[in-house]
């Protein structure tokens, strides 16, 4: 009987340390009828009711949405109440204000409040998917992709899966991309309903990726099979770049972009095949290093920009392969400029590239303007912030001295003693003036007298 004691009385001395950290524990929020109402795609409205011992001093409402991003990040709001031991609050998101999110987005919040004790609690945090409730959606998966749709049968469903899968597939083989966490692909049976569920994109906007979200949205054509089969491939490649080069600081040539996304839908079609070949015989050419940013907005050099970044990307898995596209996609990631990554993958940089390119569809030689370097100061630029990365500052450009001796040769001039000097040289000059004029008028006067004296004599 006696081990049987010992072993109770040393179970409840172990007790015994975890029953004092629950009494140092931070209390438990008291929090009622905790949800969120959507009026989709304007706002989100998050409400509770709170309850303390004492009356409730303070309350922030803590918010965000998962998201792929470079560090994390917090919002805050502080809804108007009335202090009590329990008390009703709400906030609402205008996403007319702060933009919209794309539908499918995971929203977070909780709630920290203090009462007049100065005791803080938090809420447990909750979610819920951004997404309208006026259609019945419906959903096939696999292990990668999610198929959200509506108004259609499960068998236009199972295409759109297999459309991604081979989406998938492809981009693997041909430049080494694998997704990153299950991509949802939101399918909407028209061009309306996806304008309706999303604020403030163009009117010809028929799918878009949001890589940072694993979010694709697309709107069917309605007639072209193949085309709606094409855009989830396009959009799905690039939800594959955005995740596998992306960096905080760093950017993305948009050739690379769109190249690598028509390239995975396959061959160029006959129209963009033919406008492309049109401007190689007519030395119409963009020049690549002007793709590197947004294609124009003129239909023509749009198109042209498109087959053009087709083309280029052809260019690089064909003649060096899958390979080095994944170690470019990599140094990028590592926040290295196209012109870096390319000298550090292929051992030219775009200039290069285009070169070698033209040469060998056929095209004419890239003619490189000679430019004169002009003495202006580089700037840092401030980039926008990134879900909470932190501003690069922008300095105040500093004049450079240029000297035609060497640094330890001579000493630069001091500008302050310079404009000393000036200011003596100056007032020198004007001493002299006067005394001159002094002396002019004295013999003036001089002279005059003499004058006078003769005649009266």
């Amino acid at each position: 009987m006696k081990p049987r004691w010992w072993f109770v009385i040393l179970f409840l001395i172990g007790l015994a340390p975890l029953n004092a950290q629950a009494a140092n524990a931070a209390p438990r929020a008291d929090v009622q009828a905790d949800s969120v109402a959507f009026d989709f795609p304007n706002t989100a409205t998050f409400s509770a009711t709170l309850q303390a011992d004492t009356d409730i001093t303070s309350v922030t409402l803590e918010y965000g949405n998962d998201q792929l991003t470079c560090g994390d990040v917090i919002a805050k709001a502080f809804p108007n109440f009335t202090p009590g031991k329990s008390v009703d609050v709400s906030w609402t998101w205008d996403m007319r204000q702060s933009g919209s999110l794309p539908p499918g987005t995971t929203i977070w919040w909780r709630w920290r409040y203090i009462d007049s004790g100065g005791k803080e609690t938090v809420s447990e945090k909750q979610t819920a998917i951004w997404l309208d409730s006026v259609h019945d959606w419906k959903q096939v998966s696999n292990a990668d992709v999610r198929i959200h749709y509506y108004e259609k049968d499960k068998s236009f469903a199972d295409t759109m899966l297999a459309a991604a899968v081979e989406g998938l597939r492809r981009d693997k083989e041909q430049a080494g991309m694998i997704p990153s966490g299950v991509i949802d692909i939101y399918v909407y049976p028209n061009y309306q309903d996806l304008q309706d569920a999303i604020l403030y994109e163009p009117s010809w906007t028929g799918g878009q990726a949001f890589s940072e979200f694993n979010i694709i949205i697309m709107g069917l054509s309605g007639s072209d099979s193949n085309w709606d089969k094409n855009t989830v491939i396009h959009e799905l490649t690039h939800v594959l770049v955005g995740r596998n080069a992306f960096s905080c600081i760093g950017s993305r040539p948009q050739w690379l972009e769109e190249g690598l996304a028509m390239y995975s839908e396959g061959a160029l079609d006959a129209g963009m095949q033919n406008m492309l070949d049109q401007a190689i015989q007519a030395k119409s050419l963009i020049t690549l290093r002007s793709l590197n940013s947004s294609f124009s907005e003129l239909s023509d050099k749009a198109n042209l920009s498109y087959a053009q970044s087709y083309s280029v990307v052809t260019f690089l898995i064909k003649e060096y392969g899958q390979e080095k596209m994944s170690a470019l996609l990599k140094a990028l990631s590592d926040a290295k400029s196209i012109d870096e990554a390319l000298r550090e993958v292929y051992g030219f940089d775009t200039d290069g590239l285009d070169s070698a390119w033209r040469e060998s569809v056929g095209a004419p030689a890239l003619m490189i303007a000679q430019a004169t370097a002009m003495p202006t100061p580089t700037q840092v630029p401030t980039y926008m912030p990134i879900s909470g990365a932190p501003l690069a500052t922008t300095p105040t450009p500093n004049a450079i001295p240029t000297s035609s001796f060497g640094n330890n040769d001579q000493p630069s001039a001091n500008p302050q003693t310079s404009s000393s000097a000036l200011w003596w040289i100056i007032a020198l000059v004007c001493c002299c003036l006067i005394l001159l004029l002094i002396l002019g008028a004295a013999f003036f006067i001089i002279r005059k007298k003499n004058s006078s004296g003769g005649t009266n004599g």
